[in-house]
């Protein structure tokens, strides 16, 4: 396993409790998986479970839910198997050395979180997949899980979990065995060293990526990412890269990440800039989730939600720094990567939920906000991705403003490694705060109170100052505004979200409204933003709308809001410490 893999667990006694799993995919279209279990070392029985969720993704899920035909047996016969509740099952033992379980799991969800199999690929997570030993979970001493996948002829396995045998993978700890990712298929592995280890890169799928340009950004990045804490904890790493017109998303694991990305949205360039960000965000979770976390997260409990306020540290300032690793490392240039930080704050700062929802609220409700977001998010809640990285930015600045720029988060976060990296204990609730705290030598317990517990507006003023920067419209111009989005569902053209405060809600808009008509002229998706481009603010409309069936008109006064994008510029004459300040902030 890699060393990076390991745990306290793992190095403790050996135990008798094992676990040898067998996936098998007879049949890949039927989106079943088959899998064996044969247990030993459980004399008084067992329980095994299935995770409720996955590390990473704050949502429950309950895999089990597609569980089937769940069965078990010892040398003499079928044995009396209960289901305790929706995710666990209790094997009796007549004191069989050996016990043999058996079961299919449906896997037709496509994301980077959930089971998936079909005519083209397998892809699986430990945790959505393979039962844990629930007696096991806590023990000073881990199970011997082995897993050992027979693929369809033709198909290949790509997972960072330790070989011992052809196909076959071996740990002793299922927080590492549910952090792994299994791909089976076709796919084209593409390899490189950095830091004098073996990284793989699986591509599956097809689309208008240049493979080898993908290739060699994701090297640079593996290149300079861990430049800041000195090298890579882990002994081998493998990227897999989902490429399927309906792939989105990423999820990070201890020596391995999965990325998906629509086939034919690589091009144009900021297309692939924002690909290569999210490669980027989940490689730098190497470090920051799962090694750098708060307490809770990991060793895990699988069976329910595991609550932290500290999710905007692992997201939101994640999200900040992959921007400004990919500038870092020459992929992404000066100008792209103030523009991604202007546009990232002129969103965050229209948004009515910043003046709801504060970070740590939205961090500790992730469960059922922000991975359960509904229509009226925009308005009542924040990501503690975007807002998070929003504080990321200001923060940095202000631990360089407080040290006259010795200082940054590059230091908060080699701190939070060498004193909390897993397999050591996870930082206390607000322990990163702290930290921030020390290594500015300063008290931010107002910056906190503002902009973690509270709502409060940022000023950017401290944070311009420091890198030399200033704010532009690239248009001084307004553009009409009605505070509403819009979109195609169940065929008809609809209101999707209403801002508080905005024109639509003054007017009684609702979400799901089909509009019909803009002044008595019928009007569809594909030409309503071209309507308004024909208004100006104070103009009075009619919008001509179904209801649940029924006809409605709602008269609006037109707003508007600044027609060009905010972007960050230098300064034209930036002072020493600036110039300074800004070439080590992207280590020039």
């Amino acid at each position: 396993m890699a060393k990076a893999a390991s745990s306290p667990k793992a190095n403790a006694a050996a135990t008798s409790l094992a676990a040898h799993y067998t996936v098998r995919m007879p049949d890949p279209a039927s989106h079943n998986f088959q899998v064996e279990i044969e247990l030993s070392g459980m004399a008084d029985g067992v329980t095994l479970a299935l995770p409720a969720w996955t590390p990473g993704s704050y949502k429950v899920r309950d895999f089990a839910r597609n569980v089937s035909g769940f069965r078990a047996r010892d040398s003499r016969g079928a044995l009396p198997v209960d289901q305790l509740d929706k995710q666990r099952w209790r094997i009796a033992n007549s004191g069989a050395s050996v016990i043999h379980v058996s079961f299919t799991l449906h896997a037709d969800e496509f994301s980077v979180r959930t089971p998936h199999l079909d005519d083209m690929h397998g892809f699986f997570l430990g945790t959505n997949l393979l039962p844990y030993i629930e007696r096991e979970i806590g023990l000073p001493a881990g199970a011997d899980y082995r897993v050992t996948i027979v693929p369809p002829r033709g198909w290949q396995v790509a997972t960072g979990l330790k070989s011992v045998a052809q196909n076959t993978y071996a740990t002793n700890d299922y927080d590492i065995l549910g952090d792994s990712i299994f791909e089976i298929g076709t796919h084209e592995v593409h390899s490189f060293s950095a830091f004098g280890v073996k990284h793989d890169v699986a591509i599956v799928g097809w689309g208008n990526f240049d493979t080898a340009r993908m290739v060699a950004d994701i090297k640079k990045l593996c290149e300079t990412e861990p430049r800041l804490f000195g090298g890579v904890p882990y002994d081998y790493y493998l990227f897999v890269i989902h490429c399927f017109p309906d792939a989105g998303g990423g999820l990070e694991h201890l020596n391995s990440c999965v990325c998906g990305w629509p086939s034919f949205k690589f091009k144009p360039q900021d297309e692939y800039d924002n690909f290569i960000r999210l490669v980027a965000h989940e490689y730098f979770h190497v470090w920051n989730v799962k090694r750098i976390r708060p307490a809770v997260l990991g060793p895990f409990n699988y069976a329910s939600e595991q609550y932290t306020q500290a999710l905007w540290v692992m997201e939101g300032l994640t999200q900040y720094y992959e921007k400004l690793w990919c500038a870092r490392a020459g992929i992404l240039s000066d100008e792209s990567l103030l523009n991604s930080y202007a546009e990232l704050i002129d969103r965050e700062d229209n948004r009515p939920g910043r003046k709801v929802m504060p970070l740590e609220e939205s961090s500790w409700l992730a469960w059922t906000k922000l991975y359960q977001a509904d229509d009226n998010f925009v308005n009542s809640a924040v990501s503690y991705y975007s807002r998070g990285a929003q504080v990321g930015f200001v923060l940095d600045a202000k631990i360089r403003a407080a040290t006259g720029g010795k200082k940054s988060l590059d230091d908060v976060m080699k701190l939070a490694f060498e004193r909390h990296g897993y397999p050591k204990p996870g930082f206390p609730e607000r322990g990163f705060e702290a930290m921030c705290e020390e290594v500015a030598g300063s008290d931010f317990s107002k910056f906190w109170r503002d902009h973690v517990r509270g709502t409060r507006d940022h000023d950017y003023a401290e944070a311009l100052k420091v890198y030399g920067l200033e704010f532009k419209r690239d248009k001084n111009e307004k553009s009409p505004w009605l505070g509403l989005t819009h979109g195609t569902k169940d065929g008809s053209f609809q209101v999707r979200s209403v801002e508080t405060g905005s024109p639509a809600a003054k007017a009684g808009l609702q979400v799901r409204d089909e509009i019909l008509a803009l002044n008595g002229h019928k009007v569809t998706a594909k030409d309503f933003d071209d309507r308004l481009k024909d208004l100006k603010q104070d103009d009075r409309i009619t919008l001509s709308l179904f209801r649940r069936g029924r006809l409605l008109t709602a008269k609006l006064t037109v707003g508007s809001k600044p027609a060009g994008k905010l972007k960050l510029t230098r300064v034209a004459k930036p002072d020493a410490q600036q110039r300074k300040n800004y070439q080590r902030w992207l280590w020039k």
